[in-house]
């Protein structure tokens, strides 16, 4: 079973919006063999790194092509600026990038708290 690491890059509008947000991230992948179950990613438990890194054993997902990230809107100013995610098989060593550079807030930008995101 592969461990897939996911990385979660804030930008420059909200930096370091996940260290010390108590609000947890939702993350389902969509890959051409199968999809994940919705993933809850604690900010929490984030390996230390700056930008939230997470480490999961998942099923083979083959190449992953689509996300969908949600937020629950939780804690203290939960909103941040998300600019991208990255998605790494450290088995096979795939790696995709889903661009997004927009907010997930219900009072900046659109006021949407959920993206789905394609890969670059």
């Amino acid at each position: 079973m592969p461990t897939y690491r996911i990385d979660v890059h804030t930008g420059t509008l909200s930096p370091g919006a996940l260290s010390g947000n108590d609000a947890n991230i939702h993350l389902t992948l969509y890959g051409t063999d199968a999809s994940s179950d919705e993933l809850v990613l604690d900010p929490n438990s984030a390996d230390g790194s700056e930008n939230g890194g997470f480490s999961l054993p998942l099923g083979e997902l083959g190449d992953v092509q689509r996300l969908r990230v949600r937020y629950d809107d939780t804690g203290l100013g939960p909103a941040w600026f998300l600019d991208s995610i990255t998605v790494r098989n450290e088995q096979s060593g795939d790696e995709w990038t889903f661009p997004c550079n927009r907010w997930l807030a219900r009072h900046k930008d659109d006021g949407e708290i959920e993206r789905t995101l394609d890969v670059a």
